[in-house]
């Protein structure tokens, strides 16, 4: 028996060779189960030179489709060969054939990917239409500068109504009026009516909201960006074969031109290599005005030497643009040298989720990580640019993100 891969970025084009017994299905499990640890979502089996197929070895096609299907992936049988098809209808299946549980093999349609892949420095993408049309609408909530400036209280802060259809990000926290919770004002990401948020009242455990009724969750802000309207396209993305990671400002990048805008929404679901950020220590709405300048900074903020929550999966959401300016350019730092590139973007950083690689429905998605997995922090993403001394910027290993041309802005 004979098994070779040919790998291009997330997808493989298994080629397999003589006979596909039960200790070869074995061998041909692990081979499966080592490139789906490394990423691959997308699987072509050439059975055109094999000459026997066990059942073993055909359960062992079903349980690995099942398996990738549950990731949103595809694996497709191609090229069989007569005597393969003989086999395979002696064990009860036929070409095309969805699966019924009883450990028939499935061969899948194509890929909804249609875009070619593009390669970009460390990554590879491929990028589908969600909405041909999509574009969002973008609210300023708050003054980012008053923060450092002013003590504020009531007048300064929005409440804000987060329905699926919208997502935001910024210093607030989750509650219907300002009394009742500007105590716990802190970082805070809203996504497809998931709300995420690491109090500033001193609490140790970050919390969160998932609107499963009919009423949207609302969030009182003191300083932020929400975004409301439809995406336009959606990127998936993954490490080329001789890079580590994908940086944040390359895919960033790349979704600006996925939808040749100045300005645009993203969120991005990735499974992450690690993160630079921090987050507020304690609610500006209590102890006064923030202080960035030294010692103060240590009471204010919670800032890692060194990128943080490795091998975990991010729900990252925000704003980014190319020399973007107006009024929105104060809610917006740089996140790269190269570009003009800036952003505002928070992370919901939750336990490890292999996450899938086709086209997946974000509410569904969001409603996963926060059911399934443990919510472990909320941060403002940063970029480090103090060089050789700096942590540099986030960087992920793959993922999708989701992006939208911003037309407007009030």
């Amino acid at each position: 028996m004979q098994i070779d891969a040919i790998r291009d970025g997330g997808s493989v084009h298994l080629r397999l060779g003589g006979r596909l017994d039960r200790e070869w299905a074995g061998h041909l499990s692990v081979t499966l189960e080592e490139l789906l640890r490394d990423g691959v979502r997308s699987l072509r089996i050439d059975l055109s030179t094999v000459t026997y197929i066990s059942s073993a070895a055909a359960e062992v096609l079903a349980r690995w489709q099942q398996e990738v299907a549950s990731l949103r992936g595809e694996v497709a049988l191609g090229e069989l060969s007569p005597a393969v098809r003989e086999m395979l209808a002696i064990t009860g299946w036929k070409p095309g054939e969805p699966a019924t549980g009883t450990g028939r093999v499935v061969d899948l349609r194509q890929s909804s990917w249609h875009l070619p892949a593009v390669s970009a420095g460390a990554g590879d993408y491929q990028t589908s239409a969600v909405t041909p049309d999509g574009r969002l609408t973008c609210t300023l909530h708050g003054s980012p500068s008053r923060l450092t400036q002013h003590a504020f209280g009531e007048d300064d802060c929005d409440v804000v109504a987060f329905p699926p259809t919208s997502f935001g990000l910024g210093l607030g926290a989750i509650g219907r009026a300002y009394a009742e919770c500007h105590e716990q004002i802190g970082e805070l990401l809203a996504v497809a009516g998931g709300i995420a948020t690491f109090p500033g009242d001193g609490a140790r455990l970050p919390d969160y909201l998932l609107a499963e009724g009919t009423s949207p969750p609302q969030v009182v802000l003191a300083s932020g960006l929400s975004c409301r309207g439809s995406f336009a396209k959606l990127v998936r993305f993954s490490t080329q074969s001789e890079a580590d990671v994908v940086p944040l400002s390359e895919l960033v990048s790349v979704c600006l031109d996925a939808v040749d805008g100045r300005l645009a929404g993203v969120v991005i679901a990735g499974e992450t290599a690690g993160l630079t950020g921090a987050r507020i220590r304690r609610s500006p709405a209590v102890g006064g005005p923030l202080r960035f300048d030294v010692p103060q900074v240590r009471d204010w903020l919670s800032f890692a030497p060194e990128r943080t929550h490795t091998v975990t999966t991010s729900l990252i959401a925000g704003v980014v643009g190319r020399g973007a300016g107006g009024p929105i350019a104060g809610h917006l730092r740089p996140l790269s040298l190269v570009g003009r590139l800036s952003g505002h973007l928070h992370a919901a950083v939750f336990s490890y989720r292999a996450l899938p690689q086709r086209t997946v429905e974000l509410a569904s998605l969001v409603r996963g990580l926060f059911r399934s997995h443990q919510l472990q922090d909320v941060i403002h993403l940063l970029w480090d640019d103090r060089g050789e001394a700096g942590v540099a910027e986030s960087a992920l290993v793959r993922g999708v993100a989701w992006v939208g041309p911003i037309t407007d802005v009030g």
